[in-house]
């Protein structure tokens, strides 16, 4: 009779701190507790068009991912400036004409911020981010292959910015970064 008593005090004192975690309102340490966010991108200072849309096809992944993303343009929702597209060389070598570029790094800059409503004040502002790819030359005996340069190009142009969307959503959501995210000044 008596282990039978202490098997039931035990279970009571289980329920007991089973309900204390739950009233306490515990939760673990990178839960959401979002609502579902709309995505709209409210200013671009890029011309490519896709590359733009790559961002926010990546916030809308990401969001997806963790069950945050809803339809449309309403709010709450996650606004996206697209700031600027870089490309830069890599590793110069003489060429007949002059310099030739052996490799490009091509970078994308964004920020991204929760609105809740019209004129009420941004949460959680990202900060600038910047991702970026690099694409090799592509050369024939004749010198550079400009149509395969400008495909790789455009390509790479939209594999930083699809990146750095899904860097923009973990943001917003509060996930912890990667090591190859990197922020500007």
């Amino acid at each position: 009779m008596r282990s039978l008593l202490a098997a039931l005090a035990s279970l009571a004192s289980w329920r007991f701190c089973l309900l204390l975690l739950v009233a306490c309102g515990y939760q673990a340490v990178y839960a959401t507790s979002m609502h579902p966010l709309h995505v709209k991108v409210v200013k671009s200072l890029v011309a490519d068009a896709v590359a733009v849309d790559e961002v926010a096809s990546g916030v809308r992944e990401q969001l997806a991912r963790a069950g945050a993303l809803e339809s449309g343009e309403a709010y709450p929702r996650v606004e996206i400036e697209v700031l600027r597209a870089d490309e830069t060389s890599e590793g110069v070598r003489a060429g007949p004409a002059g310099p030739l570029a052996r490799g490009t790094d091509v970078a994308v800059v964004a920020r991204a911020w929760i609105a809740r409503g019209p004129g009420q004040e941004p949460e959680g502002d990202t900060g600038d981010l910047r991702a970026e790819d690099t694409v090799a030359v592509d050369e024939g005996a004749a010198g550079p292959d400009v149509r395969a340069n400008g495909l790789h190009h455009a390509d790479a142009l939209r594999a930083a910015a699809r990146r750095l969307g899904r860097s923009l959503g973990a943001r917003i959501l509060g996930l912890p970064a990667s090591s190859d995210e990197t922020e500007t000044e």
